[in-house]
């Protein structure tokens, strides 16, 4: 039996908007949904599970669908079936709606949740980049939601990203010592450098040792959204750690900062 999607925007809820957001900004802008291919998976799937969107799910694909769509960067095929809503100026609406939910301590929770899934996110993308570099095993880049998972202290992307980039010049420098013979070990090595640069942050041992991108705008729709509509933190979003004290203060310094 398919879903009942929701009557209103409130009831598809703050995580659902920005999901949805996302989807319809990557088919317009021609970016990613989200940060990884499987971030992007889930929130496809979630949407499919509220009754937004559907989806050929089990299979890869529907072969002959005239009304299907397809995201452009993942290539995940789906098609819009939320009869309630209109597709044109839903994106709008939908921005509209992000920027407007309080800063309450749901508000504050829901922004932070979402906050830790896209930092993870970013990082792991970054982290592919680099092992793709140095030509490892792009997989190996899951290893890192085990480090932040088991991490006590909340770092800024900017300095998982560091984190990375290190880890995986030490995998390198050991790739070289075992002539490329052993991945396991060479994994292993990157796994626990990782970890042990993500504690050397966290201590207060290092300063300086953060990676911000060139471009401040995230690539993916669901981070540029979540900067740019459902926080203002703007180019703060790659250093601030993701805290609700974070929040707070992005949002009185643009209250606080002229317009031009």
């Amino acid at each position: 039996m398919a879903p009942v999607p929701p009557p209103t925007l409130d009831d598809l809820g703050i995580q659902g908007c920005l999901a949805l957001a996302a989807l319809l900004m990557a088919q317009h802008k021609r970016i990613p949904v989200a940060p990884t291919r499987r971030h992007s998976l889930a929130m496809l799937h979630a949407l499919r599970e509220q009754g937004i969107i559907e989806a050929p799910w089990p299979e890869a694909r529907w072969e002959l669908d005239p009304t299907a769509e397809e995201t452009p960067i993942e290539q995940i095929q789906w098609r819009y079936a939320w009869k309630d809503y209109l597709r044109p100026g839903l994106l709008q609406a939908l921005e509209d709606f992000l920027e407007e939910v309080p800063h309450d301590n749901y508000g504050l929770a829901s922004r932070i949740r979402l906050w830790h899934e896209l930092a993870a996110s970013e990082a792991e993308r970054f982290f592919e980049t680099q092992l793709a570099r140095h030509h490892f095993e792009t997989s190996w880049a899951s290893d890192l939601a085990f480090v932040i998972r088991d991490s006590r202290h909340v770092l800024p992307i900017a300095q998982w990203r560091y984190c990375c980039w290190a880890a995986t010049r030490y995998g390198a420098s050991l790739a070289q010592q075992l002539r490329g013979t052993e991945p396991v070990v060479i994994r292993e090595g990157i796994y626990t450098e990782l970890r042990k640069r993500a504690q050397r942050l966290a201590n207060g041992d290092w300063s300086n040792c953060a990676f911000v991108p060139f471009q401040p705008a995230p690539e993916s729709a669901a981070s540029r959204l979540f900067a740019s509509k459902l926080t203002r933190l703007g180019a703060t979003f790659w250093t601030l750690p993701y805290e609700p004290e974070s929040l707070l203060i992005a949002r009185a310094f643009t209250q606080t900062t002229p317009t031009e």
